[in-house]
């Protein structure tokens, strides 16, 4: 009987120290899932900071693009304005009689005032660089990201039609000049030898062939020049929309 209940105690002994252990194991079990579970919220906070710092930098670095954009369309706009006003200058001059070498000279340096073929120059470098690192991912506001693709992908169709236009206007300048050769070089007929209804008597006959590819030349660059007036208004508010959101704190 005694040792019945010695080993009942000793068994007793046992379990009691077999749940101290199991509970101290259970506990080691929870402190490291619990220290797992911290580690992941350190690093996944990590990563989101270092994600924000590359997102604030590169809407740093894209807010200056557009600010200079922005000033590149204002300056656009305004060379536009210029040039469709001296092509309506110059047509309108062009109606008018043409009395004397003087007035042909004149009105050949009004046209030179609205002859322009330059090409369109923006910056997106660093667009270009976030879209093929694929990091465009970074922009957490939706709508900045939305405007931001419309910008540069209007910025290429834009690009792409002011080449076309220039190519075209360009073209259209050289069949002048073919047609009407002595358009441009005044000064060599200051010489007395020759009079000015005789070399420039086309001027004042609206009939003529030359009259006619000067005419449709003027107005081919007073419609690209209307058209680009057009599109760099649009850009221009375009940027500065980009500009006030990234400002605003959309970044």
């Amino acid at each position: 009987m005694i040792r019945f209940f010695r080993q009942f105690r000793q068994g007793q002994i046992t379990n009691n120290h077999f749940s101290k252990y199991l509970l101290y194991a259970v506990g080691e079990i929870v402190l490291v899932v619990v220290g797992i579970l911290i580690a992941l919220q350190i690093n996944n906070w990590n990563e989101y900071r270092q994600a924000r710092v590359s997102e604030l930098s590169f809407l740093s670095r894209i807010r200056e693009d557009l600010i200079t954009d922005n000033a590149y369309f204002k300056r656009r706009v305004g060379d536009s304005e210029r040039f469709v006003a001296a092509g309506s200058d110059f047509l309108n001059t062009l109606s008018e009689e043409q009395r004397s070498f003087d007035d042909a000279t004149a009105l050949v340096k009004l046209f030179g005032e609205f002859y322009s073929s330059e090409m369109l120059t923006t910056q997106n470098s660093t667009f270009s660089e976030m879209l093929y690192a694929g990091k465009l991912e970074l922009i957490t506001h939706a709508g900045l990201k939305s405007l931001l693709l419309d910008y540069y992908r209007r910025n290429e169709e834009v690009a792409k039609h002011v080449s076309e236009f220039n190519d075209f206007t360009v073209d259209a300048f050289n069949i002048m000049i073919d047609k009407a050769t002595n358009i441009f070089p005044m000064e060599m007929y200051l010489d007395t030898r020759f009079t000015f209804d005789k070399e420039y008597g086309y001027l004042n006959d609206p009939s003529s062939e030359k009259f006619q590819i000067i005419a449709y030349t003027a107005q081919v660059y007073g419609s690209k020049h209307a058209v680009f007036l057009t599109y760099f208004k649009e850009l221009e508010a375009l940027s500065g929309e980009l500009i006030q959101l990234i400002e605003a704190g959309a970044n």
